[in-house]
């Protein structure tokens, strides 16, 4: 029986092209089967914004919403990726849900809370307020919402999602 002898100046290349071609296999682009082309190699994620004006919203008790078609949230999006929310306030970008406390003008203490906060289905982008008692829904504000959607598995990325500027950088966002 012979033996095939490789020099090691030889099996290096060969090994490293071996190892290319059997991890080209394994790699998969992060882009939902209906998901916008992106450059090859990077995520597909858009952004876009919302006006959450309250006067034009829906009130149902204690809630007030207001609904957004979204044919960037395909059906891929709601299975596989993810829709993140952020609010703007004093120059930054603040993750959604946020709940805040409103004082009472007579006593020192919270009167009652208030969340921002969002759902999502296909097509569709919900952003709310919810109070936890009844109030005067004048006194609450209209909001910007920057909406930002992943196309394909958000566990494959070292970001902190609730830190919308390691967001845009990481995904070039504006």
């Amino acid at each position: 029986m012979t033996m095939l002898r490789m020099r090691p100046s030889i099996l290096l290349p060969v090994l490293f092209v071996l190892a290319g071609v059997l991890l080209s296999g394994c790699y998969e682009r992060v882009v939902g089967p209906e998901g916008p082309p992106g450059p090859p190699g990077d995520p597909a994620v858009e952004s876009f914004i919302v006006d959450f004006i309250v006067d034009e919203a829906s009130v149902n008790g204690t809630v007030v919403s207001q609904s957004y078609d979204a044919p960037e949230i395909t059906p891929g999006v709601v299975q596989e990726g993810m829709v993140m929310a952020y609010f703007r306030e004093q120059g930054t970008w603040t993750a959604l849900p946020y709940t805040y406390g409103e004082e009472s003008p007579t006593v020192d203490a919270v009167d009652y809370t208030v969340t921002l906060g969002y759902a999502f289905e296909t097509d569709f982008f919900e952003v709310f307020y919810e109070v936890s008692n009844e109030v005067a829904f004048q006194d609450l504000v209209d909001r910007e919402i920057k909406v930002v959607i992943l196309y394909g598995d958000p566990a494959r990325f070292s970001v902190d999602w609730s830190d919308y500027n390691d967001v845009a950088r990481t995904f070039n966002l504006e």
